[in-house]
């Protein structure tokens, strides 16, 4: 704004008048002649503003008032100015048309701010009105403290009329700027709200105290008349450059909860009470006064009647939003924990005495990380360094957390940081028992990966162990064997014995195949009496090691329901690493079918071709 040409130029021209006023001939007439300039591009300019595209409806419709009060303005000022071209000896008077013409500008002003939409509703527009009430009044104190100040008091009917509109639209103005300035939504940018309500009150004050300077025409009365033209001038040009930035022309704040402005009024008009008294004792000045104090103490008892019982109903929806939020946390099922800074629980809800066994009292100022078990330890550990400088964040995870009883539960947890809300300080922690999902969920996966009869692994689960193993072993370096085990003769069995007993034969090879390898090995039944085991990290002299044990143990027969039934296999081994796992299997059922085919009851391995030796 200060490199802006127009407002450089108005600069310019308050400079000049001045010295024109002082040095140059005609100064009366010449600040007539400035001021309807002025009027004119305070006209041009509230156009301008009024009709920018894509700005708020109530902006533009203030904006249109205010360019309709500056013709008022203007047709004031030129009829004064024409008066004092044709008689010399009022130019120095405004004369009750031209004041009247400013009134009535001024009144259109004056409605647009009344009528703009506050934008708060309720109780909250009680408060704002008697806030501006209250400023009200105390500008209507002193309005009439100085209206009547000693000899420049008005004291003809013209005067008396002129002054009292002009203490009435400066009274009015002063209440609607205030309304303006508390609702938090004014339809102007803040510097020009500063320059326009400036311009005003300066307006304002002049009618007001038209007695006192209607007869003056020294230099420096006519100079103070000007300058307020110069800021109403310049008040929407400082809009249009604002809204650049601001396209919608509204300042819109956060209204604060309460108003400095009502205690303002008071301190002041008290004070001016004290002046009054001292001066001239209890006259008819006076008199206004104490009424206006009097006046203003009323509205702040109001104002303050109103707020107690807005915060006696508060407390009481607090109270009760309290008391629900208790018995919420009191009688849920899951258990809420506070972090604090330090790393230790500072709130425990009772649910942790249902799901843990833990007393909420006994868990103050312990390390959560105590009750989790040590294996996901380190996941708290994460947990922790993830929430830890992220404030709101929000992470859930699974673990298992020690009971008082010695058993683990697992527990789902729902942490987030909220170590910057003054109201915690720190990170909560909101957990629910899952133990039994767990288990659930590890039982359908346990079905889903194994077989119902003999509990070994299925194929499905086999093939994810076998590329699982493929995955993490460095290819070249690392072999795994894949023995493929087929019972011979097991359809006699079944049909001389029945399947009752052929699905017992097929649990005793399962609890003997277990018994033959370790527990890092995964024996799997594929399918009726196919079993394969995956070795990992083993070579042929390993694998022919685990077959030679198996066909041992098949040695015995089993005893089924009061059968001796023999036990007879043939075992075909493959070898490979990594790259060979989608052929591993193939190869050791191949190898498995030539050992079928040259008499059972032995292994037989493959290379990685797949060869039978």
């Amino acid at each position: 704004m200060p490199r802006d040409p127009v407002l450089r130029a108005l600069m310019a021209g308050a400079v000049l008048a001045t010295v024109w006023v002082f040095a140059g001939p005609w100064p009366d007439a010449a600040s007539w002649l400035v001021q309807a300039a002025l009027d004119g591009v305070f006209i041009w300019f509230s156009w301008k503003v009024a009709t920018r595209p894509r700005i708020d409806a109530s902006v533009r419709r203030f904006w249109r008032g205010t360019t309709l009060g500056g013709c008022f303005f203007l047709l004031g000022d030129l009829y004064q100015s024409i008066t004092a071209a044709r008689d010399p000896e009022l130019n120095a008077t405004a004369g009750t048309a031209q004041t009247v013409l400013v009134a009535m500008g001024l009144g259109c002003v004056v409605w647009v701010m009344l009528t703009h939409p506050l934008r708060v509703e309720g109780r909250e527009r009680t408060r704002l009105w008697l806030d501006a009430a209250t400023v009200l009044c105390g500008v209507a104190v002193f309005a009439w403290y100085f209206s009547l100040s000693g000899d420049s008091a008005p004291d003809t009917p013209a005067q008396i009329a002129v002054a009292l509109v002009g203490s009435g639209l400066m009274l009015v103005s002063a209440f609607a700027m205030c309304k303006l300035l508390l609702s938090g939504a004014a339809p102007f940018t803040f510097r020009a709200g500063v320059v326009g309500v400036t311009s005003a009150a300066l307006v304002g004050l002049e009618t007001s105290l038209h007695a006192v300077v209607a007869e003056a025409s020294e230099p420096g009365v006519l100079i103070a008349r000007l300058l307020p033209c110069f800021l109403l001038a310049a008040a929407p040009r400082v809009q249009q450059l604002q809204m650049r930035v601001e396209p919608s022309g509204v300042t819109a704040r956060k209204r604060r909860p309460y108003s400095r402005l009502p205690y303002i009024a008071v301190g002041a008009t008290q004070a001016l009470l004290i002046v009054a008294l001292l001066d001239e004792g209890l006259n008819l000045r006076a008199w206004g006064v104490v009424a206006g104090v009097v006046a203003i103490t009323a509205l702040v008892v109001v104002r303050q009647s109103v707020a107690f019982t807005d915060n006696a109903q508060l407390l009481a929806r607090l109270d009760a939003r309290e008391r629900r939020f208790r018995s919420l946390v009191q009688h849920a099922s899951d258990v809420t924990l506070v972090i604090g800074g330090r790393g230790v629980v500072t709130y425990a809800s009772p649910a942790l005495l249902r799901v843990l066994g833990i007393a909420p009292d006994e868990a103050l100022g312990i390390d959560p990380r105590d009750l989790i078990h040590p294996e996901d330890r380190p996941i708290a550990d994460r947990l922790r360094q993830r929430l830890e400088g992220s404030p709101r964040t929000t992470v859930t995870v699974q673990l298992r957390a020690g009971s008082a009883d010695g058993t683990w539960r697992w527990l789902q947890l729902v942490a987030t940081n909220l170590v910057d809300d003054p109201s915690v300080e720190g990170i909560i922690v909101n957990a629910r028992d899952v133990s039994e999902e767990r288990q659930l969920q590890e039982r359908l996966r346990y079905d889903a990966t194994h077989d119902t009869l003999t509990k070994l692994a299925n194929r499905a689960f086999f093939d994810e162990r076998v590329r699982l193993f493929a995955s993490e072993a460095p290819h070249a370096e690392t072999t795994m064997a894949i023995l493929a085990v087929d019972l011979d003769d097991f359809k006699p069995v079944n049909d001389a014995l029945g399947h009752h007993v052929g699905d017992a034969l097929l649990v005793a090879v399962a609890e003997r195949l277990r018994r033959c390898v370790l527990p890092t090995d995964t024996v799997a039944r594929l399918g009726g009496d196919e079993f394969a085991i995956l070795l990992p990290a083993t070579s042929y002299t390993g694998a022919t090691a685990i077959a030679d044990q198996i066909l041992a143990a098949f040695q015995e027969p089993a005893y089924v329901d009061g059968h001796e039934v023999p036990i007879r296999a043939s075992i075909g081994i493959a070898v490979g690493t990594g790259a060979d796992v989608d052929t591993l299997l193939r190869d050791a059922d191949a190898a498995m079918y030539a050992v079928k085919h040259n008499g059972k009851g032995r292994y037989f391995y493959a290379d990685q071709r797949g060869r039978g030796r």
